[in-house]
């Protein structure tokens, strides 16, 4: 998740009082803003391929 997006959930959140209801599965205001709360420290990971990994284990520590 990239940091705009995450700036605009923020900013969703903010927005929304603690009791109000979001969604009728029970979600409400405070529950958003902790879960804005918690991506804020997400850092984006980079996913690779099988033979990216290998490639770069070889290249790290040579053939087997």
């Amino acid at each position: 998740m990239d940091d705009e997006l995450k700036a605009r959930f923020r900013r969703f959140a903010e927005r929304l009082q603690d009791d109000e209801a979001v969604d009728d599965g029970g979600l409400t205001g405070r529950d958003v803003k902790y879960i804005s709360a918690a991506i804020a420290d997400l850092v984006e990971v980079r996913y690779a391929t099988l033979q990216e990994l290998a490639d770069e284990a070889l290249a790290e520590c040579g053939p087997v």
